[in-house]
């Protein structure tokens, strides 16, 4: 059982998280790349925690190279090491890239969404738009045709009413002209009536 959590304490990447710290990469981001490499949250965890441990302790001076916990510049186990650095990190300059080029993406991604709504948006503004134009047009076509209507119709009316108006002077003249001889027919009658009446008694 001890063995078991020894190897899982091993496999942590530590060195990892140093050497992304040293890049200038944030802990979220040194942890979703873990992530994505199979690592779990307590592993990316353990492992940050570490790296500070380990961060704090290289802040407390270093013993001289003579000191014998220590190996000297060029020793043994110092050279062998520096080629496994250079491709480590050339790996983390794969990974930043691989990281920000996904993160453009994705917003990218959500732009081109937004961008697809406001077209999408300013195309149905557009047809309602264009409805209303339209709308607007045939209800002033439908108006001229009214006006022209109402207008026919009054000049109609008006020229009727001139006709009246000729006949009835035209009436009015043709009675003055009866109505005398009329009048004076009816006082004939009368004086006739009056007349048989009289030789009658």
């Amino acid at each position: 059982m001890k063995m078991a959590l020894f190897d899982q304490n091993k496999a942590l990447p530590v060195s990892e998280v140093i050497e992304l710290r040293k890049q200038g990469l944030t802990d979220d981001i040194i942890a979703d790349e873990l992530s994505r490499k199979g690592y779990s949250q307590q592993q990316v965890g353990q492992s940050i925690s570490q790296a500070d441990f380990s961060a704090d302790s290289s802040s407390q001076p270093q013993m001289s190279y003579g000191s014998t916990d220590f190996p000297m510049p060029g020793a043994a186990g110092t050279t062998s090491e520096m080629p496994a650095q250079s491709g480590e990190m050339g790996n983390i300059y794969e990974r930043i890239e691989e990281i920000t080029e996904s993160m453009i993406d994705d917003k990218w991604d959500e732009l081109i969404a937004e961008v697809k709504k406001i077209v999408e948006w300013k195309d149905k503004f557009e047809e309602k738009q264009v409805k209303i134009t339209n709308d607007v047009e045939k209800l002033k076509e439908d108006f001229m045709i009214l006006h022209k209507g109402v207008l026919g119709k009054l000049e109609d009316y008006d020229a009727r009413m001139q006709d009246v108006g000729t006949e009835l002077k035209a009436v009015g003249k043709v009675f003055k002209d009866v109505i005398p001889e009329f009048v004076d027919n009816v006082k004939e009658l009368s004086s006739v009536t009056k007349g048989l009446k009289e030789k009658k008694e």
